[in-house]
């Protein structure tokens, strides 16, 4: 969810080629761009596979080893034009249009647009891997503002977030940090609470078959914020949960960058698919970010 400086200035961190064809660019946490791998959290290699056409691979350090998210094919269809097919924990890819224009300072304005929808527009200083720099603004694909984001060499500084129906969500939320939040009674102490909540609560589980997330904001003094219903049409269902959530002993270590705490947007899913059971998995994951 997403961000002036009037100073012009290029920024040139260190890459390292790999091959005639291709370039990699290290990031922090924060997904600002890093002069040393050793320190990376992400990478985005780039490699050009003809005049027009570049693979942009996202990758992120999991213990140790580097794990791909994300994959966009992008072809240059000419000097205002790119089409991109960006393919991440979907099925299918997505589609997106990117068209832009260059400043008298090389940085770059650009709108990208999926069903001729507009999602996603700003500067940058470069498109390929697209790099961030000053206001963004992403949008739902009804039309309505998601956000509006500050970047500074694409780190994120501060943001304004909307949800789907308009109203407005809590600021200042990060997506990718240095520690996550950690509930410190534990994951299994986590779905016991749930499970036996849910056992109490009289709904009769054995005649849903949904997929239920909930998104709620983990603050920066380990509170819990900003709940709603990602998915899930059967609302007393999607209301039990978070009423359970909200009630969980034991609290919450707050999410960190640069040893700081700071607000974090957390996504919480349930899978009610087994009539014979309450639901087949708890996971807590990171909510999606729209910039790349």
């Amino acid at each position: 969810m997403k961000k002036t400086i009037l100073t012009i200035f290029f920024v040139f961190p260190l890459v390292l080629s790999l091959s005639a064809q291709e370039i990699v660019w290290y990031y922090g946490s924060d997904f600002g761009i890093r002069e040393s791998k050793d320190d990376a959290r992400y990478r985005r290699q780039v490699t050009n596979r003809s005049g027009n056409r570049q693979l942009v691979e996202t990758f992120e350090k999991v213990q140790g080893e580097w794990i791909r998210r994300r994959k966009e094919k992008i072809r240059t269809i000419n000097d205002t034009l790119q089409v991109i097919k960006r393919k991440g924990e979907k099925l299918f890819p997505d589609r997106l249009e990117r068209t832009f224009s260059i400043q008298e300072n090389g940085n770059y304005d650009f709108w990208e647009y999926e069903d001729e929808q507009l999602i996603l527009e700003g500067n940058a200083t470069q498109l390929v891997p697209l790099h961030l720099q000053d206001t963004v603004r992403s949008y739902y694909m009804t039309g309505l503002p998601e956000s509006v984001a500050i970047y500074d060499n694409n780190s994120l500084v501060s943001n304004e977030n909307w949800l789907k129906n308009g109203t407005k969500y809590i600021d200042d939320i990060f997506y990718f940090v240095d520690e996550e939040p950690q509930y410190n009674l534990g994951q299994a102490s986590f779905r016991g609470h749930m499970m036996n909540g849910l056992k109490e609560s009289g709904i009769d589980l054995a005649q849903i078959s949904d997929r239920v997330v909930i998104g709620f904001t983990v603050m920066e003094d380990g509170s819990l914020a900003g709940f709603h219903t990602l998915q899930g049409v059967f609302k007393p269902l999607n209301e039990k949960l978070i009423e359970l959530i909200q009630t969980m002993p034991g609290g919450w270590v707050p999410a960190k960058v640069n040893g700081k705490s700071v607000r974090y947007y957390m996504t919480l899913p349930f899978n009610f698919i087994d009539r014979t059971r309450n639901f087949d998995s708890l996971e807590m994951s990171t909510g999606f970010v729209v910039w790349d």
